[in-house]
């Protein structure tokens, strides 16, 4: 399937409009976490998520468009109808098929309803992107940084997972280490999440905690993770040079592996009746309290 999806092809002249279709079974698999990972690749959806996927470092194997996503679907008199209302030729592409003609990037055209079957959301944008997976050197991304790691320690909800990416990414933060059976980063709902952010950052499961606990350590990194027994993250002292936060899921919190090799356990504090933040927001006051007092964000 993969030789089939690297051909150079023009603009395609036909639209498919069967399951059965070796392609289609090919991107509906991929809706699946073990179908990606023996393949390598995920599903990005909507025009914005496709356009950061088109100008990205990522390798783009294949666009889907549906008739209407790709301009393609007239009315009975041959014509089309933009967002202003102007009636133009039915033929005139989408601007996202024309940049994918022109990094040779094979397209390929699906009826609207085969197009729902194999998109993740309730209304689709009629256009999403087959992208390879990225491959991250674990020694290399902790030895390249400037000074701060997330590591998500067994969070299984995607869109947690997503809009912590999202967060790191905002801050300023140097990638996302995925540890102790997280949620796929590639999960559809979790790329989405991200907006675009897994795009610009590295984000990557590792299977070695030892090792990777090891490297952190090699490197000079401070351990920080956030535990309930923890020291109020806003009298924390901070201003390490290299800071690795440890941020685990609602129901499980934090491992015991990652807590005994934190060099400080920190709390957000509760003043009202709420026993628990919701991991994401939890994550977004101790990243930023983490960069306030480790070194100066750009204003």
């Amino acid at each position: 399937m993969q030789d089939s999806l690297n051909k150079k092809q023009d603009i395609p002249s036909q639209v498919i409009s069967s399951l059965s279709n070796n392609t289609m079974k090919h991107v509906k698999g991929l809706l699946l976490r073990k179908y990606r990972e023996e393949n390598h690749q995920f599903i990005v959806e909507g025009r914005k998520m496709v356009s950061e996927a088109l100008s990205s470092g990522h390798t783009v194997d294949m666009l889907v468009f549906s008739e209407t996503g790709a301009g393609r679907k007239a009315g009975e008199d041959g014509l089309r109808t933009d967002d202003a209302g102007t009636e133009e030729p039915a033929s005139i592409p989408d601007p996202l098929l024309s940049v994918a003609m022109k990094k040779e990037i094979p397209c390929r055209i699906t009826t609207d309803r085969i197009f729902k079957t194999i998109s993740d959301t309730q209304t689709p944008q009629g256009v999403l992107a087959v992208v390879k997976e990225k491959e991250y050197n674990l020694e290399k991304v902790i030895g390249q940084t400037t000074g701060f790691l997330v590591l998500l320690d067994g969070v299984r909800d995607p869109g947690n997972l997503g809009a912590i990416v999202r967060t790191v990414d905002a801050a300023g933060g140097d990638g996302v280490i995925l540890i102790h059976d997280c949620v796929d980063p590639y999960n559809p709902k979790a790329v989405r999440s991200t907006m675009g952010s897994v795009f610009r950052i590295p984000v990557f499961p590792c299977r070695d905690t030892a090792e990777l606990i090891d490297k952190l350590i090699r490197f000079g990194y401070h351990i920080v993770t956030s535990h309930l027994n923890g020291s109020n993250i806003f009298k924390w002292q901070g201003g390490h040079a290299r800071t690795a936060l440890v941020i685990g899921s609602e129901s499980h919190g934090v491992s015991q592996q990652m807590i005994d090799s934190a060099d400080s356990l920190v709390k957000i504090p509760m003043a009202g009746g709420a026993e628990s933040l919701n991991a994401s927001v939890a994550a977004g006051i101790l990243i930023y309290e983490i960069f306030r007092k480790g070194r100066k964000m750009d204003e």
